[in-house]
């Protein structure tokens, strides 16, 4: 009998190790049909955890979601101070956009195992989404800190750093890169993570070591050619950047971004022949927002859309492309995803820049008998808020409905004022009030919130 359940589990052990293969090479639906074909009731605990946590993951990957959420539950129910089985149960709830059940999960995780580095790390994402900074950094710092003796979680040290950076701590995120690379020397990403921070810095000898440490590790690692790139631009070596740019293209052709930054370079620097291709400046510009649409716009990260649509802006805008420009920045708008600079831009050519301004916080309504094709299915309008520079309520009224009228031309659509008031000072740039500054919508201060009747 011992030695039945012995030859049990080396099979099951082996059938995840098969599992495992297959979920990384993409098979998900291939591992969920076997683990399936594995179970069994009888199995020991030892066994049964790693099977459903194993089975959990593989029914995310296939976007099953109701059927690995049902599986979660059960799995918690039956081994409910299992930490394994409350990381998979967190990983489902989050998948589902439960936030607060994710991280009740990871909670009751770190609970059950507080030496966890992976419970410690989930908890930290979710926090970091739910708006808790502060909690997300502690949470990452432990998931680091929390086990000597093992080397640090990447994800956790890449979250930490992403977060320091965003909030302008390069020196801490530097701090954070180089911890791990002392552990682990030659990981790629984490190079190219810190060669960023140090270019950010201005520390561009150190951070051009990284990349090219990285690129002699990974040759086309598309990252680190475009980071380089950016790198040695900053130094006023540009031909070495249009090559390292051209470099990141070809390793990642479906990137927008390297599109955006490649054919704003084209079209201001000159080639060997002395003249400015603008085709090919102008297919690279167009090419990137055309990339950015065929992604999924629920699952495309606003700040990246925004930079790609910015990079196009500014490189029409600048070379007398000025029609083209707005255009881009109506398409921009119709996603919220037009940036301060591309306003503010526009606002000055517009409307000239005033002594004495207020900052007014305007809520909008929008209502269309045929939506327009952008919108999503079904939806009859949304609500959003700007903020607005203006001299007085009625100029920050008109301003609004000009800017919401330019993009959305539609004689379906229909706005509606629905409150106005002056504030938001802390929003605007501090010398909004004591400077000359361009007037206008100068933020999306809340995202669309589209309605159905």
């Amino acid at each position: 009998m011992q030695q039945t359940r012995h030859n049990t589990t080396m099979k099951l052990r082996a059938q995840l190790d098969a599992a495992a293969t297959l979920l990384d090479e993409g098979a998900a639906s291939s591992a969920v049909r076997m683990l399936r074909s594995s179970w069994e009731p009888d199995l020991p605990t030892d066994d049964l955890v790693p099977l459903y946590c194993m089975w959990i993951r593989a029914l995310c990957d296939t976007q099953d979601l109701e059927h690995a959420y049902t599986l979660a539950v059960r799995a918690a129910d039956e081994f409910p101070h299992e930490a394994d089985v409350q990381i998979a149960l967190g990983n489902v709830l989050d998948l589902r956009g439960d936030l607060p059940g994710a991280r009740l999960a990871f909670e009751r995780a770190i609970t059950i195992e507080p030496t966890g580095a992976l419970a410690h790390y989930n908890r930290g994402a979710v926090l970091e989404r739910l708006g808790d900074e502060d909690g997300a950094e502690q949470s990452y710092r432990t998931a680091l800190s929390v086990d000597d003796e093992t080397a640090p979680l990447f994800e956790a040290s890449a979250a930490l750093g992403a977060l320091l950076r965003r909030s302008g701590r390069l020196e801490e995120a530097s701090e954070v890169y180089d911890g791990y690379l002392d552990d682990d020397p030659i990981h790629v990403d984490t190079l190219v993570e810190h060669g960023i921070c140090l270019s950010d810095l201005d520390d561009f000898a150190q951070a051009v070591e990284r990349f090219e440490l990285a690129l002699s590790l990974e040759r086309n690692h598309a990252g680190a050619w475009y980071n380089l790139a950016i790198t040695q631009y900053r130094m006023g070596k540009p031909r070495e950047a249009m090559h390292s740019m051209h470099r990141a293209l070809e390793c990642d052709m479906q990137s927008p971004l390297t599109h955006a930054v490649l054919g704003s370079w084209t079209l201001s620097l000159p080639g060997e022949d002395g003249t400015v291709d603008v085709e090919r400046a102008l297919e690279l510009l167009y090419g990137a927002l055309e990339l950015l649409g065929n992604y999924d716009c629920e699952a495309l990260s606003p700040s990246y859309a925004s930079l790609v649509y910015e990079e196009v802006f500014e490189a029409l805008w600048q070379h007398g492309r000025r029609d083209e420009a707005r255009e881009v920045a109506r398409m921009a708008g119709q996603r919220d995803w037009i940036t301060a600079h591309m306003l503010e831009t526009m606002n000055e050519a517009d409307h000239g820049r005033g002594q004495q301004v207020t900052a007014f916080a305007v809520t909008a309504r929008a209502e269309a008998g045929e939506a327009p094709a952008h919108w999503p299915d079904n939806a009859q309008g949304y609500t959003t808020g700007l903020m607005v520079l203006a001299s007085d309520e009625d100029e920050a009224r008109r301003y609004s409905l000009e800017y919401l009228r330019t993009i959305e031309p539609y004689p379906s659509v229909q706005f509606k004022i629905e409150t106005i008031h002056a504030g938001g000072h802390d929003e605007v740039h501090p010398s909004a009030e004591t400077q000359p500054r361009a007037r206008g919508v100068v933020k999306v201060r809340n995202a669309r919130a589209y309605f159905r009747q």
